[in-house]
């Protein structure tokens, strides 16, 4: 049988379909643009929420804001099916003027987060970067978006092109489409609900929140969603500190700032700081700090004391306030900490007392405006490396201290990895300036550093002593942290969007293969018996024994 006869059989079927009349043919129309709508809002929403990790929007502002893309689909269904017209303007201007609202109103999505916190923030130049936020939505969720797009693209092309098949494609074909690409989000998108269907590996416990856990003074866990920023085991596993950023789930929950966890017993220590913590690290576990991003000064924590001490900080750096602390290293005696935005070093002793301070900027290494994402220490070469990304040499608020965003895609020059004297501050080497890199992993001889790029599938492996590229390995998309094994031979990379630990085998570079944890992992710590993770779903952890038999290649 040739293929136009083919096209012939097939299209005869189509109109010879039973489809529903009266009020029901309306409900179908209403039903099916409705889905499609939805759909998309959906789609938007999860990867503004979950990727960008800000307040989801509530359920009557999509249902509200989708009410004029209704209009349009079912004015458009309306005419192709009243006039039964062929390609002309009559089609294609409706179609055009629902695909501007889609556009506008994802544009309003993203823009919430400016009007939410009544200034511009470090989401805005997503607005302006269209296909770098393609880029990332189709990263972060490849199947449901590459679906959605050829779906509704082939309905489309069928509404204007097959009339025969308009009625099936929008009673039927349309709907199910978007069912399946929906259903298929909810289980693929880290964030999605049905995300934690698919099974975790043998072995693999969650520790904290669990049932029975108590603070101080018996009081529950705060109810909500995780959102740890890091988490550092106790070496002999007797206990665990988180640091978190957003508690999600009921506005009127508190939100701690971080918190102590005895693995031993169900107790924990819970502290509220007003504001979120970030990255912390440390080399001894007697004491532990911690750097509240809005406030200029650090928290001392002796692990298991019910209360802390703050170390206060300059409230100014180089003329510049201190606002955004990022990152803090226990260095056994030294304490640094480094400041996001107006990029600031500081080290104090170990009674708290500031030694020195350096201001990035007025030593002209960086423009303020730029990403500070975290500090360590070389114990081996008695140095400091300094992670960051970005330079806006016009710097302070407005749209240009955003424009630090464009060096993500290699807009304008700027270093990458800096390394300081510990003692004097002084700069003693950079990375290569075309790469941003976020976290830090220093091998345990000291000779390699592992930092994963900033929004690429990779991890590059720097010689510790020049800090230049030696190699790559690939990675999943967005890794925020990694980790070695206390014995040195694997490095453990966290996807914060895929919620899985990727092995790989030091000595080869070879990835060993992954095991799924929970979504937005971004701390992982690992000790002599087991491998911590945290992200959304809590603090898991996992036997050593156990890893590379949970491992999926």
């Amino acid at each position: 049988m040739a293929s136009s006869d083919i096209k012939k059989y097939f299209f005869k079927i189509l109109e010879k379909a039973p489809l529903p009349a009266g009020s029901r043919a309306a409900v179908f129309y209403l039903l099916a643009p409705a889905a499609a709508t939805f759909a998309q809002l959906y789609y938007i929403r999860s990867a503004h929420s979950y990727l960008l990790y800000l307040l989801p929007l509530p359920a009557w502002t999509a249902a509200a804001a989708a009410l004029p893309l209704l209009v349009l689909e079912y004015a458009a269904t309306r005419l192709l099916e009243a006039k039964r017209l062929g390609p002309g303007p009559l089609v294609w201007l409706p179609m055009a003027g629902r695909m501007l609202v889609l556009l506008l109103l994802s544009v309003l999505f993203f823009l919430f987060p400016i009007t939410a916190h009544g200034r511009p923030d470090i989401f805005a130049p997503l607005v302006g970067l269209w296909h770098f936020v393609g880029w990332i939505l189709l990263y972060a969720n490849p199947l449901p978006a590459a679906a959605l797009l050829a779906l509704i693209g082939a309905a489309y092309w069928a509404l204007v092109y097959r009339r025969s098949a308009f009625r099936l494609t929008v009673t039927l074909l349309l709907p199910a489409a978007c069912a399946a690409a929906l259903f298929a989000l909810l289980y693929f998108h880290p964030g999605g609900p049905l995300r934690e269907l698919r099974s975790r590996p043998a072995g693999l416990e969650k520790v904290f929140p669990a049932e029975g856990y108590a603070g101080a003074e018996g009081e529950p866990w705060p109810a909500g969603t995780l959102h740890p920023h890091e988490v550092y085991a106790a070496p002999d596993d007797s206990w665990a500190a988180l640091s978190f950023g957003a508690t999600f789930g009921r506005d009127a929950a508190p939100r701690p700032s971080f918190a102590w966890v005895d693995l031993l017993r169900p107790e924990f220590r819970a502290f509220y700081e007003g504001s979120q913590v970030r990255r912390f690290s440390s080399e001894c576990p007697g004491r532990l700090y911690f750097a509240p991003w809005h406030a200029p000064y650090l928290l001392e924590y002796v692990p298991g004391a019910d209360s802390l001490k703050r170390l206060p900080l300059p409230a100014s750096v180089g003329g510049w306030p201190v606002e955004e602390l990022f990152a803090v290293h226990n260095a056994c005696g030294r304490v640094y900490a480094v400041n996001n935005l107006n990029p600031a070093l500081f080290a104090l002793d170990g009674s708290g007392k500031l030694l020195k301070s350096l201001s990035l900027h007025e030593a002209g290494l960086i423009g303020n405006g730029a990403v500070v994402f975290q500090v360590k220490r070389n114990p081996r070469r008695r140095t400091l490396l300094v992670s960051l990304y970005g330079q806006d040499p016009a710097a302070r608020p407005g749209f240009w201290r955003l424009m630090w965003f464009m060096h993500w895609i290699g807009a304008q020059p700027g270093r990458r990895i800096l390394e300081f004297d510990e003692n004097t501050l002084q700069l003693t080497g950079a990375s290569d300036p075309s790469r941003a890199f976020m976290d830090l992993a220093l091998s345990p001889d000291g000779r390699r550093l592992y930092a994963p790029s900033v929004f690429t599938q990779d991890i590059y492996m720097l010689d510790a002593e020049s800090l230049k590229i030696i190699g790559k390995i690939d990675a999943p998309f967005h890794v925020r942290k990694l980790e070695f094994s206390a014995d040195g031979k694997f490095l453990y990379a966290g996807s914060y969007l895929g919620g899985d630990v990727v092995v790989y085998e030091v000595s080869s570079s070879k990835r060993l293969g992954s095991f799924y944890v929970t979504p937005r992992i971004e701390g992982l710590s690992a000790t002599k018996k087991y491998l911590y993770a945290a992200g959304a779903g809590g603090l898991f952890r996992i036997s050593n024994d156990k890893i590379i038999p949970a491992l999926g290649r």
